[in-house]
């Protein structure tokens, strides 16, 4: 049996209006319900019922205030709202900001922007989009960490021999065992000589080694032969040096003929220098040449040997 809906002769205790009575057909028979209005009947603003019966308005206010809608901030007329325990998952992603939601443990974060700057990634120079970082105190390398070494000084590291402009300094401890007298022993590789005529000054030359080089002499042989006999000179003879440590100087004698202290022949040969230290001796200063040279002496031929290498 369909509800209906019939005004009632019996005046409203209050104010004296009929009461409206609606007949309910229920599983125990027919009962008649009051009908009560939501809203304002007058102004024809009542709440809406549904075909189903369910309530059906318009919500404009919350809790006095005007209700939020769209996107935006909250504000005291935004409804709080929680997801239920067994939220079936969402089509679209629900996009969160990192203090609003904890993340699970271990969750991975693409951070796109750093400090509100694009993230700078790969090699190249330093920006506002790459962060700073710091070596730990506590931070050290694996035992037997090796480590290339491209720079030193702000210079790239080359490798081999090189000038001391273009060597790492080093310092020998303080507590240093002796080193050997012989610090390197090495075979000559380079070769000068030369032979005068007969009352000529000798000069031996050895040329400028190259930028960063020194001469390093091994052998220093003179000879002077007597072509005819000789003029005594009682002050003897001096052969000199340059660029050589303190500019070694050696004396000969000059006889009336031969060898040192005798009468001496045409012909006779005297050996005046035989110079062979134990190691070479290095030039004073590099790319500079060094000579050695026997002034003129009568009636004499002066032969010349020295031989060398070249190095830093």
């Amino acid at each position: 049996m369909a509800d209906a809906v019939a005004k009632t002769s019996t005046p409203d205790a209050a104010a004296g209006n009929p009461i409206d009575i609606t007949t309910v057909t229920t599983g125990a028979g027919v009962v008649d319900r009051q009908v009560v209005a939501l809203g304002d009947p007058a102004a024809n603003n009542k709440v809406a019922v549904t075909a189903a019966g369910a309530l059906s308005d318009n919500l404009v206010q919350v809790a006095g205030t005007t209700v939020d809608v769209n996107s935006g901030l909250k504000s005291a007329g935004t409804l709080r709202v929680v997801l239920a325990t067994d939220q079936p998952a969402l089509t679209n992603k629900l996009l969160v900001t990192p203090d609003s939601v904890a993340l699970p443990a271990n969750q991975s974060v693409n951070a796109a922007p750093f400090g509100g700057t694009d993230v700078v990634t790969g090699v190249g120079a330093s920006g506002a989009g790459i962060p700073r970082v710091t070596v730990s105190n506590d931070s050290s390398l694996a035992a037997n960490q090796s480590v290339n070494i491209n720079q030193v000084g702000g210079a790239a590291v080359t490798e081999g021999q090189k000038t001391m402009a273009a060597s790492v300094p080093v310092v020998l401890a303080s507590d240093q065992t002796t080193l050997p007298a012989v610090a390197e022993i090495r075979a000559a590789t380079l070769h000068v000589t030369g032979t005068a005529a007969v009352n000529t000054a000798l000069t031996i030359t050895l040329p400028a080694a190259g930028a960063g080089l020194f001469h390093y002499i091994t052998s220093i042989q003179w000879h002077k032969l007597y072509a005819v006999i000789g003029v005594v000179n009682a002050a003897g003879i001096l052969i000199t040096s340059t660029n050589l440590p303190g500019n070694p100087v050696w004396t000969t004698e000059q006889v009336a003929g031969g060898a040192a202290g005798t009468g001496g022949v045409a012909g006779s040969v005297v050996k005046v220098i035989d110079y062979q230290p134990t190691t070479p001796l290095k030039s004073s200063v590099a790319n500079t040449a060094t000579t050695i040279v026997a002034p003129l002496q009568l009636q004499t031929i002066w032969r010349g040997n020295v031989s060398y290498f070249v190095g830093p």
